[in-house]
């Protein structure tokens, strides 16, 4: 596992991204800037897959859904989001995906790095679970700055 320094935006080619919102999220008016520079590190057909508890799902499905996300809920369980992403993950790998970009702290992704090769992103580093942090080929932490600029000089906001 390597940690890349703030500011590290590479684009996996062939990965899919899987977004944990009840991990990690942003205040409603930053999630488009925030989606939008998450999309950044995948192809442009990659799948980009995010999942949350009931309440946020429903909050944020169309802003997600209209900057190409598909939205999942993962019911009012407490781990919901975590199990739905990982039947994603597993379904895509069995259609021949074999990188993720996970956007979490949480541990329960590990598991991700059995089966296919695992990078992960957080906007808060201190909070990364060390199982996750030790399963990841790399991990990138994002700073709140970095993504609220590289979204504006997009367009997007």
């Amino acid at each position: 596992m390597s940690t890349m320094p703030s500011g590290f935006a590479p684009s996996l080619s062939g990965a899919a991204l899987l977004w944990d919102l009840d991990n990690v999220a942003s205040a409603r008016d930053d999630l488009p800037l925030l989606a939008k520079t998450l999309s950044g590190f995948v192809d442009a057909g990659a799948p980009r897959i995010a999942a949350a508890h009931w309440r946020a799902f429903k909050e944020c499905r169309a802003t997600l859904r209209g900057l190409g996300f598909r939205v999942l809920s993962g019911g009012n369980e407490r781990d919901g989001a975590d199990g739905v992403l990982l039947r994603q993950a597993r379904r895509l790998k069995r259609k021949g995906v074999e990188q993720f970009i996970v956007v979490s702290n949480d541990r329960r992704f590990a598991r991700v790095a059995n089966f296919a090769e695992l990078h992960v992103l957080t906007l808060t580093g201190p909070y990364l679970s060390e199982r996750l942090r030790t399963a990841a080929r790399t991990v990138t932490l994002l700073g709140q700055d970095e993504w609220r600029c590289r979204g504006a000089e997009e367009g997007v906001g």
